[in-house]
């Protein structure tokens, strides 16, 4: 079976749109376990895209520190997990600002990494100048 490409792009995202309503709609445990299956699969699907489009390797960080790459491509999706279930379950004030650090943290991240991987050249980049 094959997708179409707009569906196909879009695919983690649904993913991550139906854990979110299946965990924020109802209450019970196994709709809890569902979302969060839903959400894993969303993260896993999200990673291998994106490990798979990976433009450049970076062979060495600052002072040679380097995370694991599994704490590296999965804790952006740790943060808003944490943060969804601060605002479910601790809508206090505190609860709220920790989950929108969090939050903007993951979603900055997801996003550099989103524009590190696009073809430059695709959207006109890398473009040489002659004098």
């Amino acid at each position: 079976m094959k997708l179409s490409k707009p569906l196909y792009e879009k695919l983690p995202l649904i993913y991550f749109v139906s854990s979110l309503a299946v965990f924020f709609n109802y209450n019970s445990l196994i709709t809890n376990i569902s979302a969060a299956v839903i959400f894993f699969v969303s993260a896993l699907v999200w990673v291998k895209r994106s490990d798979y489009r990976r433009q450049t390797r970076i062979n060495q960080t600052v002072n040679h520190f380097r995370l694991p790459q599994v704490v590296y491509e999965y804790y952006p999706f740790v943060f808003l997990a944490i943060a969804f279930s601060l605002v479910k379950y601790y809508p206090q004030p505190l609860g709220l600002a920790i989950a929108l650090i969090l939050t903007l943290i993951a979603v900055k991240n997801l996003f550099v990494r989103h524009q590190s991987r696009m073809n430059p050249l695709k959207f006109g980049g890398n473009h040489i100048h002659k004098s």
